[in-house]
C-alpha cells in the first residue's frame, strides 16, 4: 500500500511538470535611440512599390507606422503586421521584412535599427498556413508524456514488487 502512495505522488508530480500552456516571454522596456538615414521600401505585391528615404526610427515597427497606416496584431509584446496601407495578408501571402537584404525573423517592434539601414517590407507567399482550427499538439504531447511516464512507473513498480 505504501508503494501505491509513492506511485500516486510520482504521478501527481509528473502531471504538474508536464507543459500544458505556453509561457509569454516579457522583454524589459529599454529606451533605444532613433537611428537616422534609414530607407524604407514597401512592395505591396500588386505592382505598387513605395520608397521613402532619410527616415528616423528606433525599430522597424515604428519606422513603418511613421509612414504608413498599419493594421497590427499584438501577441503579448510582439507585433504581427496584418496590413500596410489597407493591403491585407491572406491565406497564402503574409507581410515579411528584410533589413539590409537579410530576412528578419523577429517581431518588427523588437528589431532595433542602426544608422543607414535599409528596410524592405514585402507581401510575399508565406510558408505558414493560418487556420481557425485550434492546435492541440501541445496538449497531446503532454498527455503522451504523462501516459509514458505512468507506464514507466508501473513497470518499475511491477519489477520492484517481484523481488
Amino acid at each position: 500500500m505504501k508503494q501505491i502512495g509513492q506511485l500516486a505522488r510520482i504521478v501527481v508530480v509528473l502531471l504538474l511538470v508536464t507543459p500544458m500552456t505556453m509561457q509569454t516571454f516579457q522583454v524589459d522596456a529599454v529606451h533605444i535611440p532613433s537611428a537616422t538615414g534609414i530607407s524604407l521600401t514597401v512592395d505591396f505585391g500588386n505592382g505598387t512599390v513605395s520608397i521613402s528615404s532619410a527616415l528616423e526610427a528606433a525599430d522597424v515597427y515604428n519606422l513603418t507606422i511613421g509612414i504608413f497606416d498599419v493594421d497590427a496584431i499584438w501577441t503579448g509584446n510582439l507585433v504581427y503586421i496584418n496590413a500596410i496601407d489597407g493591403v491585407y495578408r491572406d491565406e497564402t501571402r503574409g507581410w515579411q521584412y528584410w533589413v539590409n537584404g537579410n530576412y528578419a525573423t523577429g517581431a518588427a517592434n523588437l528589431y532595433n535599427l542602426h544608422d543607414g539601414d535599409s528596410v524592405l517590407w514585402n507581401l510575399t507567399v508565406s510558408n505558414f498556413h493560418t487556420s481557425t482550427e485550434p492546435d492541440y499538439s501541445l496538449v497531446i504531447g503532454g498527455v503522451l508524456l504523462a501516459v509514458g511516464g505512468l507506464a514507466f512507473l508501473v513497470i518499475l513498480y511491477w519489477k520492484s514488487s517481484r523481488r
